[in-house]
């Protein structure tokens, strides 16, 4: 499993704020499910296995509602790769290191990543300043 590193900065994110305490679950499992590159397989049963592998009572739509609203606040991104659909981490090269050189899912559709970018940083400190 890979090591993360959450910055202290989270804490005051308005996008982390406006999540449920499950919500925000799933964005910390997710983090530290995806790979060097910041992306997840995106199918609804297989991420419910892999974030919560001993909790019998989660269900894929309480999965997929966290994952929707993920994406709606800019913290999470779909795209769609020969009809599979992935998740990735808009600034996910922002704030962690990409030790791999090789990827294990598709990487994002240049259009998702330039889309999305903008909109994370106007809430995301620096690197400099959060450290």
């Amino acid at each position: 499993m890979p090591n993360r590193v959450l910055k202290d900065s989270i804490k005051r994110s308005p996008q982390i704020d406006s999540l449920t305490w499950f919500e925000e679950v799933v964005f910390y499992r997710l983090i530290v499910t995806a790979d060097d590159y910041g992306c997840l397989d995106g199918r609804i049963i297989l991420l419910k296995n892999e974030l919560f592998p001993a909790k019998e009572n989660i269900t894929k739509k309480a999965i997929e509602d966290a994952i929707s609203k993920l994406v709606s606040v800019g913290l999470l991104h779909k795209y769609e790769v020969s009809g599979m659909p992935y998740l990735f981490f808009p600034t996910w090269e922002k704030h962690q290191r990409i030790r791999n050189k090789h990827r294990k899912f598709p990487e994002p559709p240049m259009e998702s990543l330039t889309a999305n970018c903008g909109r994370m940083t106007a809430d995301c400190q620096s690197e400099s300043e959060s450290e």
